[in-house]
């Protein structure tokens, strides 16, 4: 399946072009994301992550419930929650009135985690945003390509460019 769309072909309007950012400017963000987990040495995965953002955005939810927020199969929750539960992030509380259902919440040291990283992922953006020079852009676009730029990241088309080379190939094939 080819997903690069070569230069002659890409679409060249404006919500093309807002998507094409917004695209690059996703994977700086999961980027400052991970690096902020990383600078604190939590051993947290990205999903893992997700799960307690959503635990503390949302209050109490049943395991069903979190796999259908997160979009994957119920075992997956339970298999991260249990990871989780052994750390004392996540507390896994039986229903009072239907003890096959669970409810999952964050525990104090979770709330504080979620808390932490938020808060540091957020002074990573403020550094982006200071060397993106924002008053410079005219429009939401130019802003995110600025932020992107800032980020070292490439743009979708560099980006796409260099997905179609990443492969490795046999010599002669």
């Amino acid at each position: 399946m080819e997903l690069y769309v070569p230069d002659e072909a890409r679409a060249t309007d404006p919500e093309s072009a807002l998507v094409d950012g917004l695209a690059a400017l996703s994977r700086v963000m999961v980027g400052l994301t991970a690096r902020t987990l990383a600078g604190l040495g939590t051993e947290l995965t990205l999903s893992q992550h997700r799960a307690m953002v959503l635990l503390a955005a949302r209050g109490p939810l049943r395991t069903v419930d979190l796999a259908t927020a997160i979009d994957v199969h119920p075992s997956t929750v339970t298999r991260t929650c249990d990871r989780l539960v052994r750390r004392g992030l996540v507390a896994r509380r039986q229903g009072t009135t239907d003890r096959r259902v669970a409810w999952l919440t964050l525990t104090e040291a979770g709330r504080d985690l979620v808390g932490e990283v938020v808060r540091g992922r957020a002074g990573r953006i403020r550094e982006l945003v200071r060397a993106a020079e924002p008053v410079r852009a005219a429009t939401a676009v130019e802003l995110i390509g600025a932020l992107v730029a800032a980020a070292g990241e490439p743009t979708e088309d560099q980006w796409w460019r260099r997905w179609a080379g990443s492969a490795y190939r046999e010599a002669g094939g």
